[in-house]
């Protein structure tokens, strides 16, 4: 994404990619995940009339009168930064593909946060600016665990657990190739689904979800001392977990496969799943090639 050069109040937030650990960690199990850094970025400006916000990238134009989901959230969001109806319009810019997997709901409703607080001078703390988001994540996802917030406000390779929140690892983020399956995926839809799953197979779902956990914490021991074929088996089996949940579809699966067949580590799909992304773990030796091989079997590189 091109940088920006404006003086209008701005905020800018990550998106995100999950290693380790999508599903289970609404459970209370950790996850491990890696912020793509800057992704979003919002203008403020004075405008006559309600709060709008506006996403060309996306087609996307809302205000905070409107009754969509956009809508709601919108006005969720001021509602917890504790601002009157103030007269502004707010303008999204972004290369995260919506509905993919990458945080990037979270991603604009912290951008968004930051960018009132700049056009309003209010200095919101960090726990203030992650209601905000929350409070936009639960029109969109129900019942968030807090992770794409937490990425998206902070930042690096986290550790998180709903009881814990955000650890930093202290490692790098890896050479990860992010590929888009071409569809889009919803993410309420997919938690329904492993709801779905957990009802009919209770015991079987349990025992998945806490292998899902402990995948996240080897996971998160194998990139603190940058063991990253451990990282990449621990991812496919992370994604075979998740097809059982139902929540991958043939176009992940193959991303997967076709990415692990040009030598990536690893690869399964991150975020909700049901269409999206997946995420593929890659040494500096073979990315080139795993970027070649997913495009000529057509899929779309989001980023490498």
């Amino acid at each position: 994404m091109t940088p920006l050069k404006s003086d209008k109040p701005t905020g800018k937030a990550n998106g995100k990619v999950i290693l380790l650990g999508e599903h289970a960690v609404v459970h209370g199990t950790p996850a491990l995940a890696v912020a793509l850094p800057g992704r979003m970025i919002v203008e403020a400006e004075p405008m006559d009339g309600p709060i709008t916000l506006e996403v060309p990238d996306w087609g996307l134009t809302t205000d905070a009168s409107a009754r969509d989901d956009s809508g709601k959230a919108l006005r969720d969001m001021i509602g917890v930064l504790g601002i009157r109806p103030f007269d502004m319009r707010l303008t999204g810019r972004t290369d995260l593909p919506p509905r993919s997997g990458l945080g990037a709901s979270a991603a604009l409703a912290a951008a968004s946060a930051r960018a009132i607080g700049e056009m309003t001078r209010n200095k919101y703390d960090l726990d203030t600016l992650f209601r905000a988001v929350q409070a936009s994540e639960r029109v969109f996802h129900g019942n968030p665990s807090g992770l794409d917030a937490a990425v998206a406000l902070g930042g690096g390779v986290i550790s998180f657990s709903v009881g814990n929140g955000a650890s930093p690892t202290g490692a790098p983020p890896p050479p990860i190739v992010v590929i888009h399956s071409g569809q889009e995926g919803k993410t309420s839809n997919m938690v329904a689904r492993v709801a779905a799953r957990m009802y009919s197979y209770p015991e079987d779902s349990a025992q998945k979800l806490e292998a899902i956990g402990r995948l996240a914490e080897r996971g998160t021991d194998a990139i603190r001392v940058w063991d990253l074929p451990t990282l990449g088996s621990l991812m496919i089996e992370n994604h075979r977990y998740l097809d059982w949940f139902g929540v991958s579809t043939p176009a992940l699966d193959r991303a997967c496969a076709v990415a692990i067949g040009a030598g990536a580590l690893g690869a399964k799909l991150t975020g909700g799943g049901g269409g999206g992304c997946a995420v593929a773990l890659v040494t500096l030796e073979y990315r080139e090639a795993v970027c070649a091989s997913v495009k000529a079997a057509g899929f779309t590189v989001v980023t490498s």
